[in-house]
């Protein structure tokens, strides 16, 4: 008797920590996660509101979304309507990144009291959920999306690298939120590429592989190293672009000119546990909280079976994956002194009686990298603007710094590869960083730093 009421206690204590368990962590996805079932499409408390869903404007105040008469209208223009279909979003739940769906339940203000409700009801008043003004900027947004190159699919991303402010988010192919769902529609047109977009980065990449070897070695700077156009390995080997041989070479000299044999012997200098150290300090394999969007984790191995590997990994190939965003806040960070900046896209929240519920601010994420580290690396990226391979970045009077990338997504080279480019203006006055993926753009990223020099001009005209 004495042990089956011991038996009985041991499984009531285990019951005891069982329930305490599920219930810490219901309380811990309802943290995390509330806001996202909130907002769900499927949520019938969207419907049954009764609430006039508010409206949503830009950091101008420009009107992107409202209720008319019970129906929801969109900006006038058809291209700007679309170039911000992703930012926005639509209430038929088609973008899983736009503000209508993320932020349905302040759009709709669901959290109101049933008092309020029936207050509301009782003196004939509508009820209007809160308004939304967002850090983004329509006219840049559509300037940029207008001079996207024609055919091709991709995303632009332009970020304050000193406050963090989103300015504008543009994926193509795009679609119109007035006929979302519509038969017309391309399937990953509800694809938010700057977010959701895991791209291979290429040469980009370097600046990640530049950062770890200036961290672990400051005095790499000094070291040259010797290109013949190409680099055997056991195991593999490792061209340069066009096998063109760059002789001796620095490294600032390496980053302008993107050798591959130079960043190939970097990476196998550097080894896995500190290229892969580096990287995750920047923000790879990071599971980033946000608040305001959600955004895919990029990718860098954490295990790796060879050499070739690990020499293809420092120059951006092989499994190493980044969306738009992550690489501009990587760009950012190098622009801000090794400060990583939390990207936000919302500036207020107000509800329908007038309260601020909400104010975005500028928010520090980590120390990513050393402030000489990203001093070195800004100066070697400015070199590659002025004579290196982003001469296509260059703007008349003003200090621009950046990257080119070209990344393969073909063994046999048989699919043309991403044309990428990010980089910054070197300018208080004009913080503004800036990534581009033009998909099968084609080697030498001319498409993506062309566009790349229009869009950081398009943002010290329309945002100053």
């Amino acid at each position: 008797m004495k042990e089956l009421r011991r038996n009985m206690r041991l499984v009531g204590a285990l019951v005891v920590i069982a329930f305490i368990g599920l219930s810490a962590w219901f309380a811990l996805t309802v943290f995390e996660q509330g806001s996202i079932w909130a907002s769900n499409s499927y949520n019938t408390r969207l419907v049954n509101t009764g609430a006039r869903r508010g409206d949503i404007t830009d950091r101008d105040g420009t009107l992107l979304a409202s209720t008319v008469d019970g129906e929801r209208t969109y900006l006038s223009n058809t291209a700007a309507r679309r170039a911000l279909a992703v930012t926005v979003g639509d209430t038929a739940g088609m973008s899983g990144t736009g503000v209508e769906g993320y932020y349905s339940a302040q759009l709709l203000d669901i959290a109101d009291s049933p008092l309020e409700r029936l207050s509301a009801l009782f003196n004939g008043t509508e009820r209007k959920g809160s308004s939304i003004q967002l850090t983004i900027d329509a006219k840049l947004t559509a300037a940029i999306a207008s001079q996207f190159p024609s055919g091709y699919r991709g995303a632009v991303c332009v970020l304050n690298y000193r406050t963090g402010e989103v300015l504008a988010m543009v994926s193509l192919p795009d679609y119109d939120p007035c006929d979302a769902g519509g038969d017309s529609v391309e399937d990953t047109a509800y694809l938010n590429r700057c977010l959701q977009g895991l791209y291979t980065p290429g040469s980009v990449f370097k600046i990640v592989t530049l950062a770890a070897a200036l961290e672990h070695d400051p005095d790499v700077v000094n070291q040259t190293f010797t290109c013949s156009g190409a680099w055997s390995y056991e195991g593999g080997s490792i061209v340069c672009a066009g096998r063109t041989a760059h002789g001796e070479i620095s490294l600032k000299t390496a980053l302008a000119r993107s050798c591959n044999v130079t960043f190939g012997k970097l990476a196998y200098q550097l080894g896995l546990q500190r290229l892969c150290e580096t990287a995750q300090k920047l923000g790879f394999n990071e599971n980033f909280k946000l608040g305001d969007f959600a955004l895919y984790n990029s990718k860098f191995p954490t295990e790796i079976g060879n050499t070739s590997d690990l020499v293809w990994a420092g120059i951006g190939q092989g499994t190493v994956l980044v969306t738009p965003m992550h690489m501009t806040m990587i760009t950012a960070s190098v622009a801000n002194g090794g400060q990583m900046v939390k990207p936000w896209l919302v500036k207020q929240i107000v509800t329908g009686t007038g309260a601020v519920t909400q104010t975005g601010a500028p928010s520090q994420y980590r120390q990513v990298m050393s402030q000489s580290t990203a001093a070195t690396i800004a100066q070697y990226m400015y070199e590659a603007v002025e004579s290196g391979t982003a001469t296509r970045a260059q703007i008349d009077g003003v200090k621009v710094c950046g990257k080119t990338g070209s990344a393969e997504i073909s063994d046999d080279k048989s699919v043309e590869t991403h044309s990428w480019y990010t980089g910054f203006i070197a300018d208080a006055a004009h913080p503004y960083a800036v990534s581009v993926v033009v998909e099968q753009g084609g080697a030498g990223s001319k498409q993506a730093t062309e566009l790349a020099a229009r869009a950081l001009k398009a943002a010290m005209e329309y945002v100053g």
